[in-house]
């Protein structure tokens, strides 16, 4: 398929996703999406002015690195003023786990709106967001997979300022921008960060605690399933002003997702993993909740306590709007997929 722009400009390009749709877009991969991209393509990869570009410069001398902090305005201006011709912005910076609830809404709701305004006014073609799973929250129940349609019912403030930043894109929407929004789950996958590391090493020593059962079901998204969404959606044009789910073929359970790891550390890299398992009563995750939304009401982010309020609700999607619209046919399982993060370490 061809990737038919003469710009392309990537926000968060230093994070998890941003540099592996960087990757993909350069190298291609079957894990993926094979494009056809024109020989004088411009990549502009935004990172924020504290961090360095030498793993983007590594991946092709003709990506421009280019530091910009999304919450500043002014930085937005310059970052996007090299627009000529056909262009395409993929919007997947924000912010997860920030030190206080602020942090929230300056980065994913006041820097969505600095970047795509300046977008919409520099004639950019196409915009492409990356949201979450958070604005809709947590399933009634395992037989209820969130579709596009579903109401908002964000979790905390996560999920409160994802579902500000997509009632304004929506808005958009409706006058005419050519807007796509992607809502991937839980990430996993090649190029993870330290704090997944952490989760992986909890499950190999059998310190991973579950909350409740462990039969409560997650949607998972490997980083190159989410890369293929957004390339099919940057080349389609049938996604203007559509959202989309995009996850893995099949949603798992906690015991799964475990036992999966678990498997994959034995078998492809021969560590031994102990079978132990440490189940805490579900009125933990209740009581952690409760916690975390006190914690927040006083303005502050405790990232443990979070996680932890998580661990017993059910969160799924179905990806059937993505298959049958854009032809997304998610590529990679959770085995390969935990083979593949794995090994970066």
């Amino acid at each position: 398929m061809k990737l038919d722009y003469d710009n392309i400009f990537v926000t968060g390009s230093n994070g998890w996703l941003g540099r592996q749709l960087i990757k993909n877009i350069f190298i291609n991969s079957d894990k993926s999406l094979e494009i056809v991209k024109k020989k004088d393509m411009r990549l502009f990869a935004m990172i924020h002015p504290n961090e360095s570009g030498e793993y983007l410069t590594d991946i092709s001398k003709k990506i421009k690195v280019v530091k910009c902090d999304i919450t500043n305005a002014e930085d937005v201006k310059d970052a996007l003023s090299s627009i000529s011709g056909n262009s395409l912005l993929v919007h997947t910076a924000g912010i997860i786990h920030p030190k206080r609830v602020k942090n929230f809404y300056e980065v994913n709701v006041e820097g969505t709106k600095n970047i795509v305004n300046r977008a919409q006014k520099n004639k950019i073609n196409k915009i492409i967001v990356i949201s979450s799973n958070s604005p809709t929250g947590c399933n009634a129940n395992q037989n209820l997979p969130f579709d596009e349609s579903a109401k908002y019912s964000p979790y905390m403030h996560y999920g409160k300022s994802k579902m500000k930043m997509e009632l304004y894109l929506k808005e958009l929407m409706k006058s005419g921008l050519d807007i796509t929004i992607i809502r991937p789950p839980w990430f996993y996958g090649e190029n993870m960060p330290e704090r997944q590391k952490l989760f992986y090493d909890m499950v190999r020593t059998g310190k991973f605690p579950f909350v409740g059962n462990g039969q409560n079901i997650r949607s998972v998204a490997n980083v190159n399933n989410i890369v293929q969404g957004i390339l099919l959606a940057a080349i389609l044009k049938i996604s203007k002003g559509q959202t989309y789910w995009i996850a893995d073929e099949k949603n798992l359970s906690m015991n799964e997702i475990v036992d999966t790891i678990q498997k994959v550390l034995t078998e492809e890299f021969n560590l031994s993993c102990k079978k132990n398992r440490i189940y805490l009563p579900y009125f933990v995750g209740q009581i952690a909740q409760f916690i975390d939304y006190f914690i927040q009401s006083l303005g502050l982010y405790n990232q443990k306590i979070h996680v932890l309020s998580e661990m017993n609700k059910n969160i799924i999607c179905d990806i059937t709007k993505a298959k049958t619209e854009l032809g997304y046919c998610p590529k990679v399982n959770y085995y390969d997929g935990t083979k593949d993060a794995y090994r970066d370490f």
